[in-house]
């Protein structure tokens, strides 16, 4: 699909490079021969001129469209509680949740959070929080209960990518948030199939490690 879409427009390229290169030879041939009746000799200029107006914004706008298809969003966060809410929203929709932190102490102050957390493992979802350091067991017992894994690699350097991961069992419809800096200059970048296939294949491939080095911790 991704590749008839690649096609169709190179095809609509090169049909407006053609109507302005025709445009732009008609009216060369007017500027150096100025005697030329054009109603007469080039009966289609005018047509052609027209068809290239409507074409600019149409191939403009398409491009750009696409273009920003191929670019992560970007989020910056002056509060925790924009944070917060966007962290609920972005997960919502996943089937699966990984999240890769230091401790997972900022889940303290983000009760919303923790509750969606909770309630998708509940009803299913595969949730795991990969950390190098254990998680504080007020913040860890009540999501262990719910179903959500833990798993922690002992590893003497705190990761500096945080970030989640969402479908990540799906193919195509993988979501990652990486997160940087803190409130009130905290950002949050947005990758997804189209924009950074690669960075999530990274994201996936550190998952993977990380849970291979660590302990899973399993609360009933």
């Amino acid at each position: 699909m991704l590749k008839l879409l690649v096609a169709a427009y190179y095809i609509v390229f090169v049909i407006f490079a053609l109507t302005a290169l025709m445009v732009l030879a008609g009216l060369g041939y007017l500027w150096f021969f100025p005697a030329v009746n054009s109603r007469n000799d080039l009966p289609y200029l005018r047509p052609l001129v027209a068809a290239l107006i409507l074409e600019t914004p149409v191939v403009f706008f398409g491009f750009v469209r696409a273009g920003t298809k191929c670019l992560p969003q970007i989020k910056s966060h002056r509060h925790e509680s924009d944070t917060v809410d966007f962290m609920c929203k972005f997960i919502e929709p996943g089937t699966t949740v990984q999240i890769v932190s230091s401790r997972f102490a900022w889940a303290r102050r983000a009760e919303a959070f923790t509750r969606e957390l909770a309630r998708k493992a509940e009803k299913g979802a595969l949730v795991e929080i990969i950390t190098p350091q254990p998680v504080d067991g007020d913040i860890r017992l009540p999501l262990a209960r719910a179903g959500v894994l833990f798993y922690l690699t002992a590893e003497t350097t705190a990761p500096e990518a945080r970030f989640t991961l969402i479908n990540g069992n799906r193919s195509g419809a993988e979501r990652l948030a990486i997160a940087r800096g803190s409130h009130p200059e905290h950002q949050v970048t947005v990758f997804d199939n189209n924009s950074g296939p690669e960075i999530i294949a990274m994201a996936r491939d550190m998952i993977r490690k990380s849970k291979e080095l660590a302990s899973v911790r399993k609360m009933g």
